[in-house]
């Protein structure tokens, strides 16, 4: 039976982030894409599918990243994030072409998905980034999102990072209703204040608000 699975940030090829998030990543370069890329396809069957929450590679060559990308398994789709400017660039090409089995090299690529998973009975709304109202979010469907590497996010409701980071580890559906379906829903007027009573008051408060949020 096939399986879809969940990652973020993999980073090929990018020095640096070994050194900032050394946990689940070998100490050189090569090393570490050889690393990924096993541990992507003991994982990952070619009958499974992989939503990908971005910033794939950081080579500066899309023959570079290609390379990569033919070797995973599966069905991979993309959700691009902030370093994906080559992948975004040759995205069309990408959708085109097939890779060793026979399945295209991206299945699909695009900013924001909204998926529906019938094994878990839930609607997730995936994104490169953590956003604090999502789509649903008062109804209890789950944000996944990527960007910040070994963190959670700082954000009320049913909101997973997926990161390689934090997790080491590629997730299942299973996995994400483990850690979200006991989380309370969002609402989106679960946290409403008394209004002011005019404009100029208004814009005080927004000023003492964004003051507040940033410890000022």
């Amino acid at each position: 039976m096939s399986k879809i699975f969940f990652t973020s940030d993999l980073h090929f090829s990018h020095a640096n982030i070994i050194k900032f998030c050394p946990t689940f990543r070998p100490q050189d370069v090569a090393e570490m894409d050889e690393y990924l890329i096993r541990k992507w396809n003991e994982t990952v069957s070619p009958q499974d599918t992989v939503y990908n929450l971005g910033d794939v590679s950081f080579a500066r060559d899309i023959g570079r990243i290609e390379a990569v990308l033919r070797r995973l398994n599966g069905t991979h789709h993309l959700i691009f994030g902030n370093h994906d400017g080559l992948l975004r660039q040759h995205a069309p090409r990408l959708l085109a072409e097939c890779k060793w089995d026979g399945l295209p090299v991206l299945a699909s690529a695009q900013d924001y998905l909204l998926l529906d998973v019938p094994e878990i009975k839930q609607k997730m709304v995936l994104f490169h980034y953590p956003i604090q109202e999502w789509d649903g979010c008062h109804k209890g469907w789950y944000h996944l999102h990527g960007h910040i590497h070994d963190r959670t996010a700082k954000l009320r409701g049913r909101v997973l990072n997926v990161g390689w980071d934090l997790h080491g580890r590629f997730l299942t559906a299973d996995d994400v209703d483990g850690f979200l379906r006991g989380l309370p829903k969002t609402a989106h007027f679960g946290d409403k204040n008394t209004p002011p009573d005019n404009a100029e008051t208004a814009a005080q408060a927004v000023r003492n608000a964004l003051r507040e949020n940033n410890g000022l």
